[in-house]
């Protein structure tokens, strides 16, 4: 899904997907935006143990790099492995963006390179030489809901 190495379109594309999930503070698994009754079921791989959040958003095309969605956080990152669900009012196409905000200042923290220098991940097969575009990330979500695995990736 992911390579290890993030280039810099990648990282501008992913803050923007991220700035979403940064906006609202709310209970671990708990709806951020919209009201929705699908489940969106999402397994975290990697996590590493920090301090801060991690922030989940879900995004419809017409959603993708905005501030409106769906989304949850955890607010206790727990090494290894992590579930989270997140619903959705109706099936389609959907984005899947993570933030873990290691050091919980609510800033997605870059290089001077404009690296992460934080943990992140996303659905689908963003690609590391160019900007990804939703049709990279996405995922699609039947009525009877979707699971998908996000790796995460943490600086080195």
């Amino acid at each position: 899904m992911f390579v290890s190495t993030l280039k810099t379109l990648g990282a501008a594309a992913l803050i923007s997907s991220l700035s979403a999930a940064s906006a609202i503070a709310a209970e671990t698994n708990a709806d951020i935006y919209e009201a929705g009754t699908i489940p969106v079921t999402v397994n975290l791989s990697g996590v590493e143990i920090a301090d801060g959040p991690i922030y989940i958003s879900v995004q419809k095309r017409e959603q993708y790099r905005g501030m409106a969605g769906h989304g949850a956080i955890l607010k206790l990152a727990t090494p290894g492995n992590m579930t989270a669900t997140v619903n959705v009012a109706e099936p389609g196409d959907y984005s899947v963006s993570v933030w873990h905000d290691m050091n919980d200042d609510k800033v997605f923290g870059l290089d001077k390179t404009y690296r992460p220098t934080e943990g992140w991940g996303a659905s689908g097969n963003v690609p590391t030489t160019r900007m990804p575009t939703f049709d990279d990330v996405k995922i699609n979500v039947e009525s009877f809901g979707a699971t998908v695995t996000v790796p995460m990736i943490y600086p080195s």
